[in-house]
This record gives C-alpha cells, sequence and structure tokens, in this order.
C-alpha cells in the first residue's frame, strides 16, 4: 500500500501513459503516411503534421492520466480539485487543438489566395484567423469559468453592452469591412478588371478592406466604400466575351442591283476573314433618306479596348479600299431642289 492505494494501480497509471505514448506513435506514423499519398503543398502539409503532434499527443496524455487517476481511492475534496483541473485543462488542450485545426484550414486558404490577382483575401485571411480564435478562447474561458462555480451571466451582460457601444462606434468600420468579406466571396471584380460602378468607369488598382480603389479612363483615382461596391451594381466589362460593334454602311440611290449584291459579298468576305471575328451580320437592312443601307454588326473577340479599335480600324480601311476599287459609292446627305414658276434662264 502507497498512499492508501495498492502499487498495482500505480502500475496501471503507469501503463495507461505508455498506452497512450505507444497509441501516439502509431498515430504519428500512420497519419504521415496518409497524407504522403497527396500532393500537397509544403507548408499544408506540415501543418497537417502538427496536428499528430503536440495538440493530439497533449490529449492523449491527458485522457489517459484522467483514467489512469480513476482507479485511485481519493478524498471527495481532493476528487473536488482534480474534476476542475481535469475540466480546465481538458478545456485548454481541446482551445488548442482547434486553434491548430484553424491554423491548417486558413493555410490551405492561404495557399490558394497566393495563387489569385487580387491581394483581398490575402488581407482578409489573417484577420479572419484572429477574430475566429479570439471567438474560440472567449466561449472556452467562459466554459471553464462556468464549470469553475463562477456567474458568468453577468460577465455576458457586461461584454454584450460592451461589444454594442464598439459596434456602434465602428459601425462604419464594420460595414467596410463586411463589405470586403461580399467581395471577397462574390468576385463581382478583379484587380486588373475595367468595371463601371454607376457613373465610376475604370480599372480595378486594389480592392481593400476599408474601400476599392478604381483608376478611371481619365486617370484619375477613385475610392469607393466597400459597403457601398457592395450594394451597387457592378458592370464588369473585363468578363464580356466579345466587344459589339454595330454600324451602317450606306451606298448612293444610283447603285445597281448587282453592285448592292457585291458590297454585301465584300463586307462579308472582310469580315470572315479578319482574324479578330466572332461571328457578324451584315444585310440589305433599309431604303434609308438618302442611301441604301447595310446593316454590319461585327463581334471582335479581343476584349481588349485598345486591340478592338486597333481591329476595327483595319475592318474601315479595308472596307474602304475595296469598295473603291469595285466603283461602289458611299453615300451622304444630299438634296434634289425642284424650282417650278421661274422664267427659264437666259443667259447675257
Amino acid at each position: 500500500m502507497v498512499l492508501g492505494n495498492e502499487i498495482w494501480k500505480y502500475g496501471l497509471f503507469l501503463g495507461a501513459l505508455v498506452l497512450a505514448a505507444l497509441f501516439h506513435f502509431g498515430l504519428r506514423w500512420s497519419w504521415r503516411l496518409f497524407l504522403r499519398r497527396f500532393r500537397l503543398e509544403p507548408g499544408t502539409e506540415k501543418a497537417l503534421r502538427s496536428l499528430a503532434n503536440r495538440p493530439l499527443g497533449a490529449l492523449l496524455y491527458l485522457l489517459a492520466t484522467w483514467a489512469g487517476v480513476r482507479v485511485f481511492v481519493l478524498p471527495e475534496p481532493a476528487w473536488q480539485v482534480l474534476h476542475g483541473l481535469f475540466i480546465t485543462t481538458i478545456t485548454v488542450v481541446a482551445l488548442y487543438f482547434l486553434t491548430k485545426l484553424l491554423d491548417v484550414l486558413f493555410s490551405i486558404w492561404r495557399e490558394h489566395a497566393r495563387r489569385t490577382e487580387t491581394r483581398l483575401d490575402d488581407q482578409v485571411i489573417p484577420i479572419l484567423s484572429k477574430v475566429t480564435k479570439f471567438f474560440i478562447w472567449t466561449v472556452g474561458i467562459l466554459l471553464i469559468l462556468q464549470n469553475l462555480g463562477y456567474n458568468v451571466t453577468s460577465l455576458l451582460a457586461g461584454l454584450g453592452i460592451g461589444g454594442l457601444a464598439v459596434a456602434l462606434a465602428a459601425q462604419d468600420t464594420l460595414t467596410n469591412f463586411f463589405g470586403a468579406l461580399a467581395i471577397l466571396v462574390d468576385r463581382p471584380c478583379h484587380v486588373g478588371d475595367r468595371v463601371q460602378v454607376e457613373d465610376v468607369d475604370g480599372t480595378v488598382e486594389a480592392i481593400g478592406l476599408r474601400s476599392t480603389r478604381i483608376r478611371t479612363l481619365d486617370g484619375t483615382l477613385v475610392s469607393i466604400p466597400n459597403r457601398m461596391l457592395a450594394n451597387a451594381k457592378i458592370n464588369n466589362i473585363a468578363k464580356r466575351p466579345t466587344i459589339k460593334n454595330m454600324f451602317t454602311v450606306g451606298v448612293t440611290y444610283d447603285t445597281s442591283y448587282e453592285k448592292l449584291q457585291e458590297a454585301l459579298r465584300i463586307l462579308r468576305q472582310i469580315l470572315g476573314e479578319h482574324p479578330s471575328t466572332d461571328r457578324f451580320w451584315v444585310y440589305f437592312k433599309e431604303f434609308g433618306p438618302y442611301s441604301l443601307n447595310i446593316l454590319v454588326v461585327h463581334w471582335c473577340k479581343h476584349t481588349d479596348y485598345e486591340k478592338f479599335l486597333q481591329a476595327t480600324e483595319e475592318i474601315n480601311l479595308e472596307i474602304k479600299r475595296r469598295f473603291e476599287e469595285a466603283g461602289i459609292e458611299f453615300a451622304f446627305p444630299t438634296q434634289t431642289i425642284q424650282l417650278e414658276g421661274l422664267p427659264p434662264f437666259k443667259p447675257s
């Protein structure tokens, strides 16, 4: 008998610790082999391997210790102290394990964020990580205090009033932050995209936690709060697959039927052979006041506006050259005035 307990109980206690150590070693070895089957990023694999080391090991040893202690005969006050100590320790270890698990998840997200164009997720991820960990540890500490017999109701009421005051003071900041989260999740635009937001037309230069900066076509830099951008109608011009160009080619009324058909063939040939063409329409549409109007609709593959202008210039010059070679005249507004009731003109 040692301290009122048989020796075999101490052996059982040590055996529980040895079994926990062996199980921990086997779990780490199996987990390492399992991770090798996947081609993970070095940072992600390291974070996943760390889960089976300290946090899970501490949890296993703590459970083994508690299971071994349960066989001992101890006074009731000692059991109460040990129970409170165990609950506190197991809660801290569980919180530590959850924290490491969050590190793994955010590490995977961070690796994915590095491959994206926008830097918003690179800025948001660390903040979300800290906020989530703070929330988990706050809940865990409240649980520990409640298990130790403290009244957490008044503490929660105080935290609620303080949180309300902070939320009111930082209302604009919080709304902009959640607006940034909405942009991050929905991804209506990326850095480098040309967008139209209400009366602002330009290229997105940066998406921050408070605002999004857009460089307009005039060269000015406009900052739009994220709370406004999250609720605004965003026209992402950069995401359009083609640029549509619609114009009318007018030829004179004295153009013959054969020449009009030739004009249609020339236009269709030019557009069909140009490398920028995605698709096109060419049709004799109407008899205009001054001309025979041919409707031309051209969808250009180039979404860059300068390249679109270059392609349009090439097409227009080719139309001009081919029409001149074919003897087809472009129409322009003309008027024929007929005078009646005047004496005939007599040259002097």
